[in-house]
């Protein structure tokens, strides 16, 4: 794995060994690895089969925050794992349709947008306008589109295969 971070996020993730196929990265990792944010605070996980069941492994399911689905946290690093992910998002789809950054699966950005535009919380807008401003750069354009937040499902991403060097 080629990927690092300043707090061993991505090493501890490695550690884990989950299973390819059954979890993809989440939330501020897949723009920190875009060069979209400085810093990552820490790691969100959505996983299912064997690689759910390699979470509980790490101690008991709790509740998540959002009262929606259940959440393992890791012992010892800031890694929550999941497995569900915001009402109305596949689980099974956002696995599958995961981009591949140095052997890892994170969200598609298209995906982070719509799930970034659709919370609208204060710490996301940052977010939302780097990826606007990158999604401008690859349009050429000088101004970024107006992107809505259109049901997560609307319409499946292509798939693409990453590697950062």
């Amino acid at each position: 794995m080629l990927l690092s971070d300043a707090d061993g996020l991505f090493a501890a993730l490695a550690a884990m060994d989950l299973p390819k196929g059954d979890y993809v990265v989440c939330g501020s990792a897949a723009l920190y690895v875009r060069g979209l944010r400085p810093r990552m605070g820490d790691l969100d996980v959505l996983a299912r089969g064997a690689a759910w069941e390699r979470a509980l492994t790490l101690g008991e399911p709790e509740a998540t925050v959002s009262g929606y689905g259940r959440r393992v946290v890791h012992p010892t690093a800031d890694i929550e794992i999941m497995d569900r992910w915001t009402p109305g998002w596949s689980v099974d789809r956002l696995i599958d349709d995961a981009d591949v950054i140095d052997g890892v699966p994170f969200m598609r950005l298209g995906d982070v947008l719509r799930w970034k535009i659709a919370a609208s919380r204060p710490k996301d807008l940052p977010d939302i306008a780097a990826i606007r401003r990158l999604y401008g750069v690859w349009a050429g354009r000088n101004e970024p589109p107006l992107f809505t937040a259109p049901a997560p499902e609307a319409a499946p991403p292509e798939h693409h295969d990453h590697q950062l060097t």
